[in-house]
């Protein structure tokens, strides 16, 4: 997927996407959008222009964070609009939308200035050749802003704190330390309209054919698959194989999910293939082998696993689940 292109009209924003090569539309979760079932996301739809696919964003009477944030900023400012950032990402990926499909940019992510409610934009599509990762937006924000120079920093180096001790990220585990910085005392959710019944994934591949007009987003849901996961014995977290070919490693432009924080794991460690119903594990050549229920599997190889194989990455231990 191209840069965003953002274009300003008086007081509307239109941002655009266009498509690129095996990108494709996930029709699902683009008529769950057009539907209102998350209403923190900006309406998208798609446009064709020749043989240019687009997906575009309207917005109006709503502020873009690079000018909310223009001017001096304050603490309860700052983290008011970061924990409804976490909200919705974390409602993305509760109902199995890859957060780094989100427009994770100031000038991309806006805000009411009456209610000071946050909106975003999320791209529904797979195989995003341009993603964004959550972790590294919200680590580089502080570096964008000016703070009032009034007010106790300390709450700023502790949020810049969290990334450098906290190197494997969980959208989860940050709302809970956000919550800690704004004062906030247990748990504290707010419901942003769940959906109810989950949705199938129905994928439109882009081609030649039809390449002219909008597309009107159409209305009916069905019924999404659900997806098989890793549990991360060290820290228990719920890991989703969202993608036919899955790549665990440490380093993060490589992989799906990254494991920054264990110098034993390799850069593409391993690869988890969905093919139909069954599902496979390949070791890439690491340098500390991979072991599938104890026993060290062949380099290049599909190694079959099922729901409940225990799976160690050098000395790293998940367990998948189907």
């Amino acid at each position: 997927m191209g840069k965003a292109e953002e274009e300003r009209n008086q007081n509307q924003y239109v941002v655009a996407k266009r498509l690129v090569q095996n990108e494709a539309i996930n029709k699902r979760e683009l008529r769950a959008i057009a539907n209102g079932l998350f209403p923190s996301l900006l309406p998208v739809y798609v446009e064709y222009e020749k043989s240019n696919v687009l997906l575009k964003s309207s917005i109006k009477g709503m502020l873009p964070l690079n000018i909310y944030f223009s001017g001096i900023v304050h603490k309860k400012m700052f983290l008011e609009v970061i924990y409804n950032i976490v909200r919705i990402a974390k409602h993305c990926e509760v109902n199995l939308m890859n957060m780094n499909n989100m427009m994770l940019e100031l000038d991309c992510i806006f805000l009411d200035p009456g209610t000071k409610a946050v909106k975003c934009i999320f791209w529904p599509i797979v195989n995003n050749h341009n993603p964004v990762f959550p972790s590294e937006f919200f680590k580089d924000i502080p570096f964008q802003l000016v703070f009032n120079k009034h007010e106790d920093h300390h709450y700023v180096s502790t949020y810049l704190q969290y990334f450098n001790e906290h190197t494997s990220f969980s959208i989860h585990h940050f709302e809970k330390f956000i919550l800690e910085l704004m004062g906030r005392s247990g748990r504290e959710e707010h419901r942003m309209g769940q959906v109810e019944q989950r949705n199938s994934l129905e994928t439109t591949v882009l081609d030649e054919e039809d390449l002219s007009g909008t597309t009107v987003i159409g209305v009916d849901l069905q019924k999404e698959p659900s997806f098989p996961y890793l549990i991360r014995e060290s820290n228990q977290e719920r890991i989703l194989v969202n993608k036919p070919s899955f790549r665990i490693g440490k380093e993060r432009r490589y992989c799906d999910y990254f494991i920054a924080n264990n110098q034993t794991v390799s850069r593409s460690h391993a690869d988890i293939i969905t093919r139909g119903d069954r599902y496979y594990i390949i070791d890439n050549n690491s340098t500390n082998k991979t072991f599938v229920d104890q026993r060290v599997i062949p380099v290049l190889k599909e190694i079959e696993i099922f729901s409940g194989t225990k799976i160690r990455l050098a000395d790293e231990d998940f367990v998948f689940y189907i």
